[in-house]
């Protein structure tokens, strides 16, 4: 048990006397140390949250959770109506005809690379990343009457709806003269907006009969596109999917499809928590040597403690909540440092930008336009118990020491 004497003796020796500003000083670091190592750890891990969950989302989003397709890859036809089927026999899917094709996208003298993307008129409607669609224009892309592009497009060529694009597919007409390239004039029926720089500028969605008639594709598609409704259902759709799909189809979920890109994201992770920990290692370093320093300056005052009657593990404990107090309170200003600034990311990094005059994170590199920032309370807790444990386990050595300074060999030289 602790008494209130080892607590009173702890803070007394936690705010030493004006003569003592060398201690004061390292005591300070100390205590910096690991506020800014347990804030450092948590904005970072917060950050990597939101970039996984961001960019998971926004993938999912625009390309489902799960895929069907050809063992030889090669086409399907509509005519079974196996999404149908699907939907009626498995509860909480969202199953749709895709197309996808390559193609160059041209608007007066101005022409770059896209990935077209064939759908139905109920793919944007079962999806929330595109709930910023106007209804009129969804409305125009099931009836056909044309396409829609991403923002980010649209702001670099200045579009508007009703505008007129030409689009150049890589699949050739093979004529007697030999493979004439296929272009076809779109109308721009709206606009669409994911967050995310490669869609928003490389993307184009084309209504499902367009795109067939105009890659020559009658009846035919290249892939069904499973969106779930409960994302940790995956397993278990993927399961009755199994039972229920024809022998020529074959499942691919987003973990097969996206390997390297999510393993990376989660390497990357642990990798910068074990590199950020060393922070509130060197801090607990520093709790150490001001623990010893600490010890070295108040040993005439162990002696006396000792001479009154203090026994050796009251001395032991005096010094260990001395250094837990510097750890605690460490931490419970770095938890709350890193909450704040998770909070406010966003508007301290304009902030930044306006002071810098540069941009700090393109959106052509990192895909987002502002910092997404997930905040993990367990994850916090997890940092904040493994900074207050390094920093217990800093003040046993010198409390050991301090707890064996003899009060007889004191007197008799000091």
């Amino acid at each position: 048990m602790v008494t209130f004497f080892e607590i009173w003796v702890s803070l007394k020796y936690l705010l030493p006397k004006t003569k003592e500003k060398f201690f004061s000083i390292i005591t300070i670091f100390s205590f910096v140390g690991i506020s800014l190592g347990v804030a450092t750890l948590i904005i970072v891990m917060s950050v990597m949250n939101g970039f996984r969950d961001e960019l998971t989302s926004k993938i999912l989003g625009v390309n489902g959770h799960l895929k069907l397709q050809h063992h030889n890859n090669l086409k399907i036809n509509s005519n079974d109506l196996l999404n149908e089927k699907l939907s009626e026999k498995i509860t909480g899917i969202f199953v749709n005809e895709i197309i996808i094709s390559q193609a160059l996208f041209s608007k007066n003298s101005f022409s770059t690379g896209v990935f077209l993307k064939g759908v139905d008129g109920k793919y944007f409607s079962e999806r929330r990343i595109f709930s910023n669609i106007k209804t009129s224009s969804i409305n125009s892309f099931k009836n056909n009457e044309g396409i829609f592009i991403g923002e980010k497009l649209k702001k670099k060529l200045n579009l508007k709806v009703g505008d007129f694009v030409n689009i150049l597919s890589s699949n050739n007409i093979q004529t007697v003269f030999g493979n004439m390239p296929r272009s076809a004039s779109f109308k721009v029926v709206g606009f669409f907006n994911t967050g995310m720089y490669e869609y928003d500028s490389a993307l184009i969605f084309l209504p499902l009969d367009i795109i067939q008639n105009f890659l020559d594709m009658k009846n035919y598609f290249d892939f069904y596109e499973i969106q779930l409704e409960k994302f940790d259902q995956l397993d278990e759709v993927q399961t009755q999917l199994k039972k229920n799909i024809p022998n020529f189809l074959k499942i691919s979920d987003w973990r097969q499809l996206n390997p390297s890109l999510f393993n990376a994201l989660e390497v990357e992770k642990n990798v910068m928590f074990l590199i950020l920990l060393l922070i509130i290692i060197v801090a607990a370093f520093n709790l150490i040597s001001s623990m010893i320093i600490l010890v070295s300056m108040k040993r005439k005052d162990i002696g006396v403690l000792r001479i009154l009657g203090v026994k050796k593990n009251q001395i032991l404990k005096i010094f260990i909540i001395n250094g837990s107090i510097i750890g605690v309170l460490g931490t419970i200003i770095g938890c709350f440092l890193g909450l704040i600034f998770c909070t406010n990311i966003n508007e301290i990094k304009s902030f930044i930008e306006l002071f810098l005059d540069s941009n700090l994170f393109s959106e052509e590199i990192y895909f987002f336009s502002q910092l997404p920032v997930i905040i993990n309370y367990s994850q916090i807790l997890k940092i904040a118990s493994i900074s207050i444990f390094l920093s217990f386990l800093s003040t046993i050595y010198p409390s050991i020491r301090a707890s064996k300074v003899d009060p007889i060999n004191l007197i008799k030289w000091d």
